[in-house]
């Protein structure tokens, strides 16, 4: 079996062996130092363009929800080979960044084709 090994591949080895490596030095973490879960979020901006008139129709809101949300899953990285714990970890991240998105339209249209898109 031949294995290919890329520059993204070297990339994220050197960069899970300096996390390993960082973590061992500080010793471990206790859950009562006040820390919360917003400590552990890792913010990302990305373009997404989008006409207002979207914002005021249902139809419009619901066929713009598809394009954000095939824009959040590329970003969070759905769209490659990935391992169980890695694919629940980008399924967080597009639950999380699509919320985050839907409020920041401040569009009723849009909060409610995400809620029905939730629902059904």
């Amino acid at each position: 079996m031949k294995t290919t090994i890329s520059a993204t591949h070297l990339i994220a080895a050197a960069v899970i062996a300096g996390a390993f490596a960082t973590g061992y030095m500080t010793g471990p973490a206790f859950a009562d130092e006040g820390r919360n879960a917003a400590d552990a979020t890792v913010k990302f901006d990305f373009d997404f363009t989008y006409h207002p008139d979207e914002l005021n129709s249902t139809p419009k809101a619901t066929k713009l929800l598809q394009r954000l949300e095939n824009k959040v899953k590329g970003e969070c990285g759905m769209y490659r080979k990935m391992s169980v714990n890695e694919r629940e970890f980008a399924r967080a991240c597009v639950a999380e960044t699509m919320k985050t998105s839907i409020a920041k339209f401040g569009s009723e249209a849009v909060a409610q084709a995400y809620k029905a898109r939730a629902d059904g």
